[in-house]
């Protein structure tokens, strides 16, 4: 069976697909969306913030990667992925680069680690591999050929969906990409969906190679409804403040009729 390492997958025309689509995919999630604080975790090829209006971003990552270029303001740290150095509800985009392919055993706990660290009605993105797309079914009937990097775990959308609505998070979308290998090795040209592409997100999208999910974290807050009476309510006094208010509004009505 043929060896594929990550690196080895990213110099691949496959792998330079991915990674196009990936980045052109986080941008349209991401223009739009304000902060102050933008969290990476894994990945750290991929640089999902390009388009993102929030200045301070951050990598976190289990391994060393390369020298940043110039135009990448990521502060790279080292760290695991269930294990945050970051103090509650911080970071107000936060994106998970196949995070899930690596550790599978962690899914939950990395998950549930996101969203303690992510803001109230912050945005939460993951991508992974489709255990269901293309490349996955054709690595299990032909192995030698194969296209995905070693250890990619490839779970279940039905799983993670599960894990991410288990862990406090609304789901409010995403995309299904990467149907086919470009050639092209321009990442603009890369980015542009072929015919394959079109087709794929029309008749059977569930075949993607790549899935992108979205989820929000959504806080309810309370809503006061009246006044209260503090100073009845430290002499022993039990006044309803529901019901002061209806009889404010009954006698008021009432002064407006004789009028």
């Amino acid at each position: 069976m043929r060896s594929v390492t990550w690196e080895s997958f990213l110099a691949s025309p496959a792998g330079r697909t991915v990674l196009a689509w990936e980045e052109g995919a986080c941008a349209r999630f991401l223009a739009n969306k304000s902060g102050n604080r933008a969290l990476q975790i894994g990945f750290g090829a991929l640089n999902p913030f390009a388009a993102s209006p929030i200045t301070h971003r951050i990598l976190i990552d289990d391994v060393v990667h390369a020298h940043a270029s110039e135009s990448d303001f990521r502060d790279r740290v080292l760290a695991q992925a269930d294990a945050l150095p970051l103090c509650d509800e911080c970071c107000d985009a936060i994106v998970l680069a196949h995070t899930f392919d690596r550790h599978p055993e962690k899914l939950q706990a990395t998950v549930n680690e996101a969203a303690r660290v992510l803001a109230p009605n912050g945005l939460l993105i993951a991508l992974f591999f489709n255990a269901m797309g293309s490349w996955t079914l054709r690595e299990k009937v032909f192995p030698s050929r194969k296209i995905l990097p070693n250890g990619s775990a490839c779970i279940p959308i039905l799983s993670i969906k599960a894990a991410i609505q288990k862990a406090g998070l609304s789901l409010e979308g995403g995309n299904f990409g990467v149907y086919a290998v470009s050639p092209d090795k321009n990442s603009a040209n890369v980015r542009l969906p072929g015919w394959l592409d079109k087709a794929g997100d029309r008749w059977w999208p569930t075949l993607s190679n790549v899935i992108l999910l979205s989820a929000r974290k959504v806080t309810v807050k309370t809503t006061l409804v009246g006044k209260v009476n503090f100073a009845a309510a430290k002499s022993g006094k039990t006044v309803s403040a529901t019901l002061k208010n209806s009889e404010s509004l009954k006698i008021s009505n009432d002064a407006a009729d004789c009028s």
